[in-house]
């Protein structure tokens, strides 16, 4: 059996609940984290928490969004956004 390092990455789930929490504390509501955490990358999410954490505005959840809205461009998005439905009885 493998012992696991202390120095090794957290997996992926502990890292998308962590960027949740902080979101949660920022002001953001429950529905808006998960969907930002399901559609952007962790490490932009998280870059932009330390960068809130280090400017320390009156509004974080206000700076936060602003600066993913901003990040978009550069980073661009996980899913798609516009998906198209097939229209019932439409063959």
């Amino acid at each position: 059996m493998k012992k696991k390092n202390q120095n090794e990455k957290e997996t992926h789930y502990t890292r998308e609940k962590g960027v949740q929490s902080t979101l949660y504390k920022f002001g953001i509501g429950t529905g808006l984290a998960k969907r930002v955490t399901y559609r952007y990358p962790i490490r932009v999410l998280e870059k932009l928490i330390v960068e809130t954490k280090k400017r320390q505005p009156q509004d974080p959840a206000d700076y936060f969004l602003t600066g993913l809205k901003r990040s978009r461009i550069k980073y661009g998005c996980n899913r798609k956004l516009n998906r198209k439905r097939k229209g019932r009885g439409m063959n």
